[in-house]
């Protein structure tokens, strides 16, 4: 059913309502209105005839029958109803309902209410059914007074010589008060009839704007966003049609932002050397890059079906479960079989409050292949240079070790010799170590040991330069800390490197704590998965670190304060060597530092 037809039978219904309330009403009113007309022409019509009466009605002795009966008859004829004259003794002798031996039979009317109220009351009026003539009758009598002889009566009425008596039959009454129902009831269906004429017309003009609207939302429903609603009017469906111009205006804007990020993102993406796929919670593939079609090799027809069955490789389900359970960003390096040359690092960020997942994927072939370049000419560099810097650093020594006579110059030059071919020897061996590190050719001989086995060694290699310098090494390292599987050798480079970068960092007369402590994995990471670590930090009093800087201390060769590193005779690969030993340890470390406060080191190696 439409909103006009909806309108009209409403409209129709509230019409419908009014009017029969109004019938009603009117009826009831006309009823008592009418009924009280009828009464007040029976009360004037008594009046009349009682007035008749007094003057045509003779003595008591002389009344018969005939004499009264055809003054009533007349009277009755005259004013079209029924008259009815009754002695004091309830004795009828004259009614224009009856008349000869049909009037002498009548009973005695003194009982009848209404003659009772006339002489009672001055009047009496009654509505009911009539024995003599078998119908319904209003009756309305009057007493009737008439002064006998000389004499008037104290109350100046005069003496009461009997009761006439006007009545209506309640047919003619029913049947006028039925003939202005009808009327009411006529008026009330031209009413209606006009209302309903009235309705369809004005919903129509309501509908009219209405069902234009609502065609123009199916439109923009449909997908054409020019539609637009005429304004014809500026009442509320005017300013409906206005709102509604002004929403498909703004949809429109929107989808054409949309739009146009649409087209500017499937652009990066259809450009971007990494792969980028989108699944949902079911695994089930439903967008991919060209980039990831290549370096998958998808078929065509990939979109809805899961990635395991196009790509088995388990380390990406692996990590695609990971970021399902944790719901948190995963990564890892993985080899994948359909990459010439494979290697990737993909990442994997849940969307959609984990409703659907973007893999990443970025191919690290040609990187790992360069930094395998790097680390092999720094290798094979760093050994052929080996050879003769040992050379070089012998003759030195040897030169230095003769007591031929030299002059003050060349003295001065075999030291320099010496100083320079010892540095290059330490960081061509830094640096063979930290190749031998990254190609993954140092062979980890774990064994379990407490840290506090290497208290001893640090303090034989530091405590000539920590007396030196005025520091003080606090090592606070508890014998109740559980014992840590590590390569004994690596772990002293650890102690060695990161203690020697404190030194040289630290003003005279500062200290270095050195301390550890157990504590599980999801404490430090939010991970889900709780595994014990082992945290080893060494914190000191100095310089501090800039924020700018953190994030680069552990790269070879880079140096927070250039000149005070090459004063205190550093190769810049100290902090790189550790980070490579804590990697081979499956551990990790971190900085924390405060320019001005010092600066903090933290190992993490698993229990």
């Amino acid at each position: 059913m439409n909103i006009r037809t909806q309108l009209t039978f409403r409209y129709i219904g509230i019409v419908l309502l009014v009017l029969l309330a109004m019938y009603f009403y009117l009826a009831t009113m006309l009823k008592d209105s009418m009924s009280s007309h009828i009464t007040s022409d029976l009360e004037v019509q008594a009046e009349l005839i009682r007035e008749f009466l007094i003057e045509e009605l003779p003595t008591k002795d002389n009344f018969t029958y005939d004499l009264i009966d055809s003054l009533v008859d007349r009277l009755g004829k005259a004013n079209n109803a029924r008259v009815t004259f009754i002695d004091l003794d309830g004795v009828v002798w004259g009614d224009t309902e009856r008349d000869g031996q049909a009037l002498r039979e009548m009973d005695n009317h003194l009982t009848r209410p209404e003659v009772q109220d006339a002489i009672k009351n001055g009047s009496g009026i009654r509505e009911r059914y009539s024995n003599t003539t078998q119908t319904g009758f209003r009756y309305f009598a009057l007493p009737i007074h008439r002064n006998v002889g000389p004499e008037i009566s104290p109350d100046g009425e005069g003496t009461l010589i009997g009761i006439c008596r006007v009545a209506l039959p309640m047919v003619a009454v029913n049947t006028a008060i039925g003939n202005l129902r009808r009327v009411v009831l006529i008026a009330s269906v031209a009413g209606l009839i006009l209302a309903i004429v009235f309705s369809v017309f004005s919903t129509g003009a309501i509908t009219k704007p209405i069902k234009k609207l609502t065609q123009m939302t199916q439109s923009l429903a449909a997908g054409n966003i020019n539609s637009r609603v005429p304004v014809d009017s500026r009442n509320e469906l005017g300013q409906l049609s206005q709102n509604f111009n002004l929403m498909a205006n703004r949809i429109q804007e929107q989808i054409d932002k949309i739009s146009e990020e649409h087209r500017r993102s499937e652009t990066i993406l259809k450009n971007m050397g990494e792969g980028v796929l989108l699944v949902n919670g079911a695994s089930e593939m439903t967008y991919a890059n060209p980039a990831a079609i290549s370096m998958l090799e998808l078929p065509d027809t990939y979109i809805g079906k899961a990635l395991i069955e196009i790509n088995r490789i388990p380390e990406l389900q692996v990590l695609l479960k990971k970021a399902e359970q944790t719901e948190a960003i995963a990564f890892a390096e993985i080899q994948l079989g359909n990459l010439r040359e494979p290697e990737a690092e993909v990442t994997v960020v849940p969307v959609s409050a984990g409703q659907e997942y973007v893999i990443v994927i970025h191919d690290v072939t040609k990187e790992r292949q360069l930094e395998r370049i790097r680390a092999d000419f720094v290798a094979n560099v760093s050994h052929e240079l080996r050879t003769p810097l040992t050379t070089i650093q012998g003759y030195a020594e040897t030169l230095l070790g003769e007591n031929s006579v030299r002059t003050k110059t060349s003295e001065q030059f075999i030291v320099k010799i010496f100083n320079h071919s010892t540095r290059l020897t330490r960081l061509v061996s830094d640096l063979l170590e930290l190749s031998r590190l990254e190609l993954g050719e140092v062979e980890l001989k774990r064994s379990l040991c407490h840290l506090n086995t290497f208290h001893e060694p640090i303090l034989d290699v530091f405590e000539p330069l920590l007396e030196e310098s005025g520091l003080v090494l606090k090592w606070e390292i508890p014998e109740t800390l559980p014992k840590v599987n590590i390569d004994r050798q690596l772990y002293m480079q650890i102690f060695v490197n990161l203690i020697d970068n404190a030194i040289k960092y630290t003003p005279d007369g500062g200290a270095i704590t050195v301390s550890a402590e157990t504590r599980s994995h999801e404490e430090t990471e939010g991970s889900d998965i709780a595994s014990e670590e082992f945290i080893l930090s060494v914190k000191d009093t100095g310089i501090g670190i800039p924020m700018e800087s953190q994030p680069r201390v552990f790269e070879r060769f880079y140096r927070v304060d250039e000149g005070r590193a090459r004063e205190m005779g550093g190769t810049g690969l100290g902090l790189a060597i550790v980070k490579h030993i804590v990697l081979c340890h499956n551990g990790r470390i971190w900085i924390e530092s405060t320019l001005g406060q010092g600066s903090t080191f933290y190992v993490a190696v698993p229990l």
